[in-house]
């Protein structure tokens, strides 16, 4: 009650009281008014003082939630706004850091294809400084490749030159004793002696035209070979009726100047054995295990124990029904297989003669094709007869396919004439030495041997599974066989020359210093 009262006065006093009165002043005034309101006021006056009271402390609690809400909405503004900028700060620096590592990933790609790029220079710079490099050594290896088939051209050349000196050159021997090969098909014989078939040429590659000429001239066909691995074909032609061989080849050269023709010679085996054979019970010849792929056109091949895990392809092409002679074949093929021959392809060539073996030109190129057909990279032969067009051409056809041909040089002694296909000039000729690296005294001399190796004296394979010492330069020749098989690997006409040069480069020099005539380069080991 007495604060209501209290209440009701300060309204009167705030409004009555004059403004120059003092705090003690007012406050005695107050008091006094205070009392007097309480005698004055009623119990309904102060009833409705305190509705009032309460209406006052309602709108004061009311202003005073709406000043706390609006604290709470400022604070809660100000906080929205703090968070707001905060995101907004966190935003600018996202993006920011977003951008540095943009900025950070384009630095290092550029870096990258700038490494890239500088790398791919280098390596194209490195491969182009090889190319020139290689192309260089290529310049280089081809110049010295022409230089050396320029000096083996003129080496060939001189030694055609003096081969076919020597071939005419009645100084040099004689062909005395090929005379009995054949004889049982009454062979003729040609200006120098060497034995001919009777009444027959041959002709390599000859035209409808010349056939022509040559038919119109007396002569008739008796045979057409072709040769496809070697690109050519020979014919065997009858002499006009009583023309001898010799007369009937000048008369086809004087009728077609443009064809190549000459006599059908026989071939034997180095025109005379020579030295003694003895023949032991058991062999005791044994194969060297290897890959080499060798060649022989020879006689036949007898089967024999050192012949047991060596492939041996054969093919006859004697044309005979006779017998076929196996001696000599068997002995060469034992060789090359002592000396690394995996796989031999072997040509039977010779015919059984009432003395000796024999053969004839045609019956050596149809051979020939047959090894050039196999892809036989090294070609070993064994025999010896007098120079002919026909051999001469496709022998230097075979070799410029990259077949190397190695034949024995020859067993007619130091004055026999040149002994043919060895003394081609696309062939390697090989001598025969003995243990002490003397020469055989039955070899032929000349300017056509290439090389020496052992064939004095050696252990080969005989028939009827035995074993027999022999001599003879056609004893040497396997062992140049499988070391220039072993050099060439396969054929190649690159290869072919760089395994002559080495052959000749890598051989021991024996007897005059440099290449001489009786030991060629000198001694193959």
């Amino acid at each position: 009650m007495i604060q209501h009262i209290a209440k009701w006065s300060q309204k009167r006093e705030t409004s009555q009281v004059p403004v120059s009165m003092t705090s003690n002043t007012i406050s005695r005034v107050r008091l006094a008014a205070i009392l007097s309101a309480a005698l004055t006021l009623g119990p309904a006056q102060l009833n409705a003082f305190d509705r009032e009271d309460r209406a006052d402390k309602a709108m004061e609690a009311s202003m005073r939630a709406a000043e706390r809400a609006s604290r709470d909405s400022t604070r809660a503004s100000k906080d929205a706004a703090r968070a707001a900028e905060r995101t907004r700060i966190d935003e600018i620096k996202t993006v920011e850091e977003a951008r540095i590592q943009e900025i950070k990933a384009n630095t290092e790609l550029s870096k990258a294809e700038a490494d890239a790029q500088e790398q791919a220079a280098k390596d194209a710079a490195d491969v182009e400084e090889q190319a020139a490099k290689d192309a260089a050594d290529a310049a280089e290896d081809a110049a010295k490749a022409a230089e050396d088939a320029a000096k083996d051209a003129a080496d060939a050349a001189e030694d055609a030159a003096k081969a076919a000196e020597d071939a005419f050159d009645d100084s040099h021997g004689s062909s005395e004793s090929m005379r009995d090969l054949a004889s049982e098909e009454s062979p003729q014989f040609d200006n120098r002696g060497f034995p001919v078939r009777r009444g027959e040429i041959v002709g390599i590659d000859v035209d409808e035209k010349s056939m022509t000429l040559a038919v119109s001239a007396g002569f008739t066909v008796i045979d057409r070979a072709q040769l496809p691995a070697l690109g050519s074909e020979i014919i065997r032609f009858a002499a006009p009726n009583g023309m001898d061989s010799a007369a009937a080849l000048d008369l086809m050269r004087s009728t077609d100047g443009q064809g190549s023709y000459d006599l059908s010679h026989f071939y034997g085996l180095l025109f005379t054995p020579q030295g003694g054979v003895s023949v032991k019970d058991r062999s005791n010849i044994k194969a060297k295990s290897g890959t080499l792929k060798i060649g022989m056109i020879d006689t036949g091949v007898a089967g024999h124990k050192a012949l047991s895990k060596l492939c041996l392809q054969t093919r006859d092409f004697s044309g005979s029904i006779k017998t076929v002679p196996t001696e000599h074949g068997t002995a060469i093929a034992s060789l090359l297989a002592s000396e690394g021959a995996a796989t031999i392809y072997s040509a039977n060539i010779f015919q059984s003669g009432v003395g000796k073996p024999y053969t004839s030109a045609d019956a050596i190129v149809r051979a020939l094709d047959w090894m050039v057909q196999q892809q036989v990279p090294v070609i070993n032969i064994s025999l010896a007869g007098p120079r002919n067009k026909i051999l001469d051409t496709l022998v230097g056809k075979a070799s410029r396919m990259g077949h190397v041909i190695v034949a024995a040089a020859g067993n007619g002694g130091p004055t026999a004439p040149p002994a043919y296909p060895a003394a081609l000039p696309d062939v390697v000729a090989v001598t025969a030495v003995d243990k002490d690296l003397r020469v055989y005294r039955y070899a032929n001399q000349g300017r056509y041997v290439r090389v020496a190796a052992l064939g004095v004296d050696v252990t080969a394979a005989a028939p009827g599974g035995k074993s027999a010492r022999q001599s003879g330069t056609s004893f040497a020749t396997p062992h140049v066989a499988a070391w220039m098989a072993r050099c060439t690997g396969s054929k190649s006409p690159a290869t072919r020359l760089k395994c002559i040069k080495r052959l000749e480069t890598e051989a021991r020099d024996l007897g005059e210093p440099g290449r001489d005539t009786v030991y060629g380069y000198g001694f193959i080991s």
